[in-house]
């Protein structure tokens, strides 16, 4: 089956499971979204989801990088993203959401992204900014001052340079938490006004270098409609999960999953397995056929559907 990966080159998210596709030797179909709404060639495969990236394998959409991750690991047969256990999950989770909210605070700051969207022209930059806005409504997100976001940002690089002595973070071979925080120092290296900061850390930069050169492997440009019609060509496939449904859920009910915190949009499916890492859930459209569309179990909230 085909993989396709609904993406835009700016979006962090992307870039770590562009090099995740890179590392794990898998060739993959580049489909560029547009940054902002509205995305009509993605949104019957993903149901309304609207955080980037999303990934496609076959008629298997994937919401969320955390899910899309385990499901390139599934699909190459690699057993080492997810070999460190308990820590490596947290140092990706925390990577996933605090040092993500610090490099966001820090990239769009008025200097940076001043810096970062100073190519665009005005109203392009006020349609980003509306959208952005639109995407955050009412989401539980913290917002930090620059000041206490480079702060944060100095004090985690300097652990971080004290602890790369190795190759990677937990030892010879890179894992999940290589590259959630790659991902998220690879935005701020991307702004010119932030960058400078990581010049202090030698040895991040070295381990930086060690990740990008994994690249991002064997890719072939296509457009939606080309994704949408691989979804119609293949039937869904639900992997080997162990169900552990919550009392008052039954396989076969009608769900929305929504993710708790921001891009608050409901997915609406029938059920079809909930494990303790994934939720899928079974769509179908005309322009789809049938899809089955999965997310992490923790951080998206499921409900009953009438």
């Amino acid at each position: 089956m085909d993989i396709y990966l609904h993406h835009y080159p700016p979006s962090l998210f992307s870039e770590k499971i562009r090099l995740m596709l890179g590392y794990l030797g898998l060739p993959w179909k580049s489909v560029i979204i547009p940054s902002i709404m509205p995305r009509p060639l993605l949104m019957p495969l993903s149901g309304g989801y609207r955080r980037t990236p999303v990934l496609q394998i076959g008629a298997n959409v994937y919401c969320d990088s955390r899910i899309i991750a385990r499901a390139l690991a599934r699909h190459a047969g690699d057993t080492t993203l997810y070999a460190h256990g308990f820590t490596a999950h947290r140092v990706a989770d925390w990577a996933d959401s605090h040092l993500f909210q610090v490099t966001v605070a820090m990239n769009f700051s008025p200097k940076a992204a001043a810096a970062m969207m100073g190519s665009f022209p005005p109203e392009e930059a006020a349609a980003f900014a509306r959208d952005r806005a639109e995407l955050t409504q009412g989401a539980a997100i913290s917002t930090l001052a620059y000041e206490a976001a480079a702060a944060s940002a100095r004090h985690y690089l300097t652990e971080l340079d004290g602890s790369v002595g190795s190759a990677f973070l937990f030892g010879t071979r890179p894992c999940i938490a290589d590259f959630s925080v790659y991902h998220c120092l690879w935005f701020l290296n991307n702004n010119p006004v932030n960058a400078k900061l990581l010049e202090d850390f030698p040895a991040v930069g070295e381990w930086m270098a060690r990740m990008a050169a994994f690249g991002h492997g064997r890719v072939e440009a296509v457009d939606g409609a080309a994704a949408l019609a691989g979804a119609r060509a293949e039937n869904p496939e639900l992997p080997a999960l162990e169900n552990r449904l919550p009392e008052g859920f039954a396989l076969g009910d009608p769900v929305t999953v929504t993710p708790v915190d921001y891009g608050r949009i409901p997915v609406a499916g029938r059920l079809v397995a909930w494990s303790s890492e994934e939720v899928v859930i079974d769509r179908e459209t005309a322009e789809t056929g049938r899809v089955f569309v999965h997310f992490p179990s923790s951080g998206f909230e499921v409900r009953q559907a009438s």
